[in-house]
């Protein structure tokens, strides 16, 4: 894959993270077509779990990238 395409999906992952953060719920997969989301309040563990992994694969991505 070219490297501009690796650069912005790394953002793209990272910045999902973070606004998963600011917002309180991150997507965590899909049932079908109904979104599946972690709350801040409801399930902590995972959606901090969530977050990490969207924030090391968008690091590792922008990292193979440069």
């Amino acid at each position: 894959m070219p490297p501009s395409v690796l650069t912005i999906v790394g953002v793209v992952t990272i910045a999902v993270a973070l606004w998963g953060l600011l917002r309180g719920r991150i997507i965590a997969g899909a049932r079908g077509l109904k979104s599946n989301y972690y709350y801040r309040d409801d399930n902590p563990f995972s959606f901090y779990g969530f977050v990490l992994i969207y924030l090391s694969i968008g690091s590792f991505i922008l990292y193979q990238s440069l």
